[in-house]
């Protein structure tokens, strides 16, 4: 292959790549280490929310459930809470089309 094909089917790939790492919820957030994750949250009554983080392909392990506690703590800090209490929590890997991705979600109380 010439240079200038291969040089466009790197440029697809690193779109396409790229691509993987959009986020589904528009709510896109960097960590102090350059991490991409994604974050939703859901009121579900009596001052409880269900959150859940996913982190980008790059994720390596564990770090979703650091990532979940970051944003638990800034969510419930936004909210105006003194503290927060974790009620359910679950963490697991989901396959992508680029890859599998880390997330973990629970439910916490605003103290």
């Amino acid at each position: 292959m010439s240079y200038r094909v291969c040089l466009m089917v790197m440029t697809l790939l690193m779109t396409l790549i790229g691509c993987s790492q959009l986020k589904q919820t528009g709510q896109t957030l960097s960590d102090s280490h350059g991490v991409l994750q994604d974050s939703s949250e859901r009121y579900l009554g009596n001052h409880r929310y269900r959150l859940r983080v996913m982190g980008s392909t790059i994720v390596f392990n564990g770090q979703a459930e650091q990532l979940f506690q970051r944003r638990a703590e800034q969510y419930t800090e936004s909210l105006g809470c003194r503290g927060w209490k974790l009620h359910e929590y679950k963490s697991g890997t989901e396959n992508t089309l680029l890859g599998a991705r880390q997330y973990a979600e629970g439910v916490v109380e605003c103290l």
